[in-house]
């Protein structure tokens, strides 16, 4: 069996010690990039702080596909969360800032989403913490505003509309100095965006379509009534 098989099966088994012998032993020496894309992936469901870091010792860099796991829970959040924290830098993150500050999102990993800022990556992704849990949302404190895109601002409060905490939130940009009057590159505000958005977007006709449909149209109405104060 080559070493390539092994391996794999070592994964399967979810064998930990076999995956860090065989590591140790310089599998990975002997794998392309493509296999070696498939392998980290497969490491990552092990959800091992060892593995990750040996792997850091035995590699460059991080393949970005390394981070397309499952984040369904705490544990999930806790283990992605370590990897960008203390291996965020192993990553292309010029390259694919984007994609690290969605995945940082859904691991609610504060360090690398305040890394990316710091680095004025990413800036199209901002606009997930005002949309996401209590704690991406207090991360806006640390943006520099008057440094974004209008389109930015615009997405923002579009996200800020949609989320669990509405008009909370709405009311926080503002205060934070996000100018709600702003319109993007589109002359659309907010509001105006939003209903756009409604509009043209294909919602499905299932009972998951129309929940976010509704949900759309009650962030829309919210939107409406303070464009109207």
């Amino acid at each position: 069996m080559d070493n390539l098989s092994v391996l794999k099966k070592s994964i399967e088994e979810k064998n930990i010690t076999e995956v860090l012998a065989s590591i140790r032993d310089g599998a990975l020496e002997d794998f392309n990039n493509a296999e070696l894309k498939e392998i980290f992936r497969g490491l990552m469901t092990l959800r091992s702080k060892e593995i990750v870091d040996l792997l850091a010792k035995r590699t460059h860099y991080f393949p970005i596909e390394m981070l397309d796991v499952k984040i369904n829970n705490h544990n999930d959040k806790d283990f992605v969360s370590y990897v960008l924290t203390k291996y965020g830098k192993k990553f292309k993150y010029k390259e694919f800032g984007d994609r690290l500050f969605e995945i940082a999102c859904k691991a609610e990993c504060r360090n690398m989403i305040l890394f990316l800022l710091g680095k004025g990556l990413a800036e199209s992704q901002y606009p997930r913490l005002a949309s996401g849990s209590q704690k991406l949302f207090k991360i806006i404190h640390e943006i520099k505003v008057k440094a974004l895109h209008p389109d930015t601002i615009v997405m923002f409060y579009i996200e800020a509309a949609i989320s669990d905490h509405p008009e909370e939130r709405i009311h926080a940009l503002i205060q934070e100095g996000f100018p709600i009057a702003g319109q993007n590159s589109s002359g659309l505000n907010a509001c105006e965006a939003l209903r756009k958005g409604i509009e043209t977007y294909n919602y499905g006709k299932d009972k998951h379509g129309q929940m976010e449909k509704q949900k759309d149209l009650q962030g829309l109405k919210i939107l409406e009534r303070i464009y109207a104060q």
